[in-house]
């Protein structure tokens, strides 16, 4: 393109910066759906959230409510978990791997 060039709409030049605004604001979009109010600066997940983020079955995720595995609350039987309780647990459960003081297999 020299600077003789006239841009207009069907401009390739001029699609993309349309299609780069366009995904922008989709992407903006998606978070505000998205976005989470907090209590006091705490994030809460419900029971879908939570398996979602761990990647678990809401089942598996009952076993370790039960098993005392994850702190979590329940309100009118609605069950919300702590973001910070979630970490805790994974950070509780985390095994390095060349921490052999921590191993099962010797």
């Amino acid at each position: 393109m020299n600077l003789n060039d006239i841009l207009d709409n069907n401009s390739p030049e001029i699609r993309d910066i349309f299609s780069a605004i366009e995904k922008a604001g989709e992407n903006i979009s998606f978070h505000i759906r998205e976005q989470k109010p907090s209590l006091s600066g705490e994030l809460f997940l419900d029971n879908r959230e939570a398996c979602k983020l761990l990647r678990l079955s809401s089942r598996t995720l009952q076993d370790y409510r039960d098993r005392g595995l994850v702190a979590f609350y329940k309100l009118e039987g609605k069950i919300l978990y702590k973001l910070s309780d979630i970490r805790k647990m994974l950070e509780q459960n985390y095994f390095d791997a060349w921490d052999k003081s921590r191993s099962s297999i010797q």
